[in-house]
């Protein structure tokens, strides 16, 4: 069965065609014959065109498509797909060439090439929950969104929203490393961040007003470069984990974060975590809602799974 590769050739500022290079023939091994399809910049229209291409693919009987960039490529791929009506005997596969992929940790030893990991063993695919996002923002509309690693509200999203626009210190920041400039993304988010305050709700419980410093409702623990929560959730159990911190200052929420290095989180002084079906948030002002590393503005946010909905590779 002949496989489909989109390409990012955008990934990691520019670097996703050189990378790929690295890894293409590595790549040939492990899957024999498959066929690449470079993706256009991100976009209204790019989405279109991908969804196009992946209804052609269907019906031409192609079942297995990998997404060769970032965890963004990843969630292009996982939302394009969730739009078509019929995904029967579809699995996802994956090749990291962007500066987190989270979407593969924890890393294999055994299945990285140059560093970057790959995902695309489609003999042990097995069904994954998908994170569903219906969002909205006054004066612009009702939308939903889907994550298949994490989905956040708050200072790592704002960040992640920086890293994405980058300033001048984040752009000085990346010809260090990747890790500098997420960290520089953070501390310039830090400097103007406010909590938000805003009305929290858990599955059928009342709702209760918390001060947000960050939400994260996820499906895999690992995010933004070195940070974890340790909270375990399972790929397919149908739960959301869900990591809470509130009303903290600059301070603590930098303690925070250092602590997530050490996937530490559970029992520090202004957290919280749970599991559950759904959550709810709404707030008087826009925030920036982050998917899988890709953000947009809403001021309300209804998360819940999607069972099983696609087959992904280890």
């Amino acid at each position: 069965m002949t496989t489909r590769v989109y390409l990012n050739p955008g990934a990691t500022y520019g670097t996703g065609q050189e990378r790929w290079k690295g890894v293409q023939s590595a790549l040939a091994e492990r899957l024999g014959t498959f066929a690449v399809e470079e993706l256009p910049p991100q976009g209204r229209e790019a989405t279109g065109a991908l969804r196009r291409s992946l209804g052609t693919a269907l019906e031409r009987g192609v079942r297995r498509f990998v997404a060769a960039g970032g965890d963004g490529t990843v969630n292009l791929l996982v939302n394009a797909l969730m739009s078509l009506p019929d995904t029967t005997g579809v699995a996802l596969g994956a090749v990291g060439l962007g500066s987190s992929n989270d979407f593969h940790k924890p890393f294999d030893a055994d299945a990285t090439v140059d560093g970057m990991p790959l995902s695309v063993d489609f003999e042990q695919a097995s069904p994954r929950d998908v994170i569903r996002i219906d969002h909205s923002e006054r004066g612009v509309g009702e939308s939903v969104r889907y994550a298949i690693v994490n989905a956040s509200i708050g200072v790592t999203a704002e960040a992640n929203a920086a890293f994405n626009e980058p300033n001048a210190l984040v752009r000085a920041a990346r010809t260090l490393s990747m890790d500098a400039a997420i960290s520089a993304a953070v501390l310039t988010t830090l400097l103007t961040y406010r909590n938000i305050d805003c009305a929290l709700a858990t599955d059928d419980a009342r709702a209760e007003t918390v001060s947000v410093t960050n939400i994260s409702a996820f499906k895999n623990p690992h995010f933004g470069g070195t940070l974890c929560y340790d909270t375990e959730v399972g790929r397919d159990d149908g739960l959301l984990g869900v990591a809470l911190c509130e009303e903290m200052n600059r301070l603590e929420t930098m303690r925070t974060l250092s602590a997530l290095r050490r996937c530490s989180f559970t029992g520090r002084k202004g957290t919280r975590s749970w599991k559950a079906s759904r959550l709810t948030v709404e707030a008087a002002r826009s925030f920036a809602l982050e998917t899988d590393g890709e953000t947009v503005r809403a001021d309300s946010a209804a998360f819940r799974i999607s069972e099983r909905k696609i087959a992904c590779c280890r």
